[in-house]
């Protein structure tokens, strides 16, 4: 997945969220449903970006900062999720392996022989 730093426009891939075994995962796929946890924050205010959102923006970024440094488990992230239209804050699993992965990644990790 994005690092915590760089956003899904940074990176050249998507990432998409499933649940299997009660765990959530992200990994690469045609839609960005699977986000890393950090919002945003403007270099100067604007007429959408005012002076409330800013603070606003802060203050979650602080709260999202001490839920991950609270994190127990190092093989899981913060992650939002978009289920319809809602956000939803989950621990997901990163680093999988999905469909839309480049033929190489695929082949490496799911162990194929060369053709």
């Amino acid at each position: 997945m994005a690092d915590e730093g760089k956003s899904p426009e940074e990176g050249t891939k998507k990432y998409s969220w499933f649940y299997k075994d009660e765990r959530m995962h992200c990994c690469t796929g045609e839609t960005s449903t699977c986000t890393v946890s950090k919002l945003w924050e403007v270099r100067q205010l604007t007429t959408f970006h005012d002076v409330d959102l800013q603070q606003a923006t802060r203050e979650i970024n602080a709260i999202l900062d001490g839920v991950r440094k609270r994190n127990r488990y190092q093989d899981r992230k913060l992650c939002f999720i978009q289920v319809k239209d809602r956000h939803c804050l989950v621990w997901s699993t990163e680093g999988l392996v999905g469909p839309n992965d480049d033929d190489r990644t695929v082949r490496k990790m799911l162990r194929l022989k060369a053709k």
